[in-house]
């Protein structure tokens, strides 16, 4: 991990003297949160590496903004089998047997889970055999 330098100010109130022993506790200090939020993120990259193991695609950062309660994060957690899928290549005797189907009354719907495709690919076979109708202009 590189190394990155933080300056901090602190502003002391009214009366307030810097001394040598309060700049040592305010370093002390800065270095103990900048300690225990190293820890932390180490240990949110170990879960979210046990997460991406068991298919839960997550940063540590989101991971770390739903720790805090924050809803900053805007992107849903994915397992990897709604992101990544295999594609299904139909046979022209799939293809027959779909439309036979979808001539006697199947759903879309049901097309798409028995053979595994798309939505899209079951309107762009029924259009192909002319089983939709066209939008009236």
């Amino acid at each position: 991990m590189a190394k990155r330098t933080i300056k901090i100010s602190i502003k002391l109130p009214a009366g307030v003297t810097a001394t040598a022993a309060l700049e040592a506790k305010a370093k002390a200090a800065a270095l103990a949160v900048i300690k225990s939020a190293t820890k932390d993120m180490v240990a949110l990259q170990k879960i979210a590496k046990d997460l991406s193991s068991k298919g839960i695609s997550i940063t540590p950062q989101e991971l770390l903004a739903r720790k805090k309660g924050s809803s900053t994060t805007k992107t849903a957690v994915k397992t990897k089998s709604a992101t990544v899928r295999k594609r299904v290549v139909l046979t022209p005797a799939q293809k027959k047997a779909m439309i036979a189907e979808l001539k006697a009354g199947a759903k879309t719907a049901v097309m798409v889970k028995k053979y595994g495709v798309s939505i899209a690919t079951v309107m762009n076979i029924k259009t192909a055999a002319k089983l939709t109708k066209k939008r009236k202009k």
